[in-house]
């Protein structure tokens, strides 16, 4: 079970895989549950940078793992058979690499009495602990999944836009990293509208882009960093968004030039970094987009722009619905960690070495 940094609820995957050498997964079914208007509120309160009591943040931690626990024990009931196991990645409230510190929320002991299924979480500290970001932990998964159709580009617009570079079946030479934000700054723009989400990027569609604001966001000094690298709400959440917006609108522009211009931030900075990473000597074969942003029209024709004339496909023409791709690469590490086998890509991270990333949580 997978819940990302949007906020917007729960994406689930049932999958059959024997870890290994040579593992091969097959897909069984996939579902979302979006949260309840007070949880998701609470959430992106909590990922704010705003006061936050921690009795607060002990309640949420509980509402959250009821609302888990309710999503899996549906979940499972439609499945043809129990699974083994239960992944659960958590809601990140904090995300803090350069501290090598982070929390992610949900309380998987409530999943697990519900359900009476070991459930694992707590992916990310020791990753953290062996020196790495702690993210980002999908391209595990991806390599598990794409490996096999190197050399391929995976990109996931979610609330923050991701890369999984694969130049070769090998995993050593896997590079990860996020980009910066996909949704999350126009998610943050659109919201005092009373709207959740720029649905199918209409309105920034209808605007222009504000050049001058763009090239003052890619001034940001994440976006001339070196992969391995992650980063979430504290560098791009409200604060960078209400900048975006003040610029804008300093300069005569509109609440839709303002989401015009997030979008085209999204894109060109997920264009930059792919062109700045990509391995010397490598063409991809394809650009392979994943995530809620996935199903943004807007958003997915300006990174094609962006990338031309690299072909752009969506995960589903490869088998891996592009809602689940998250849900299922921490279904993938699941398996691994009940294995008691590696799996998080230090390449990914910059960990020093390869962990067994996840807490098990017996019923």
């Amino acid at each position: 079970m997978m819940s990302g940094t949007s906020g917007d609820g729960i994406n689930l995957a049932a999958i059959e895989i024997e870890p290994g050498a040579r593992p091969s997964v097959r897909l069984v079914a996939t579902a979302e549950r979006s949260y309840a208007p007070s949880l998701r509120e609470a959430v992106l309160r909590a990922g704010a940078d705003v006061p936050f009591a921690l009795s607060d943040v002990a309640r949420l931690h509980a509402d959250l793992g009821d609302a888990y626990a309710a999503a899996a024990s549906e979940f499972i009931a439609t499945l043809p058979r129990r699974p083994g196991v239960i992944a659960l990645h958590g809601q990140t409230v904090a995300h803090l690499p350069a501290e090598h510190t982070t929390l992610q929320i949900g309380d998987a002991s409530r999943v697990a009495r519900a359900t009476g299924l070991p459930t694992v979480s707590d992916f990310r500290s020791a990753d953290m602990a062996a020196g790495g970001e702690g993210a980002p932990l999908v391209p595990f998964g991806d390599h598990v999944l794409f490996a096999s159709r190197a050399p391929i580009a995976v990109l996931n617009l979610g609330g923050i836009a991701n890369l999984t570079l694969i130049p070769t079946a090998s995993a050593d030479d896997v590079i990860a990293f996020d980009t910066g934000p996909a949704n999350m700054t126009s998610d943050a723009i659109v919201a005092p509208s009373g709207e959740a989400f720029d649905r199918d990027g209409r309105r920034a569609r209808a605007g222009r882009v504000n050049e001058r604001a763009l090239e003052e966001a890619l001034r940001h000094p994440y976006f001339a960093r070196r992969a391995p690298k992650s980063t979430g709400r504290e560098e791009f959440g409200k604060p960078f968004a209400t900048r975006i917006q003040e610029r804008v609108s300093a300069d005569g522009g509109s609440l839709d030039d303002a989401l015009a211009t997030a979008l085209a931030l999204s894109s060109r900075s997920i264009a930059d970094a792919l062109a700045r990473e990509t391995p010397r000597g490598t063409a991809w074969t394809m650009l392979a987009v994943a995530g809620g942003g996935a199903r943004n029209p807007a958003l997915f024709e300006s990174v094609a722009r962006a990338v031309a004339p690299l072909r752009v496909v969506k995960t589903d023409e490869l088998g891996v619905p592009s809602q689940a791709r998250e849900a299922i690469a921490f279904a993938i590490m699941g398996a691994y960690r009940m294995r008691e086998l590696p799996n998080v890509l230090p390449s990914a991270t910059g960990a020093r070495q390869a962990v067994r990333g996840g807490v098990v949580h017996l019923p």
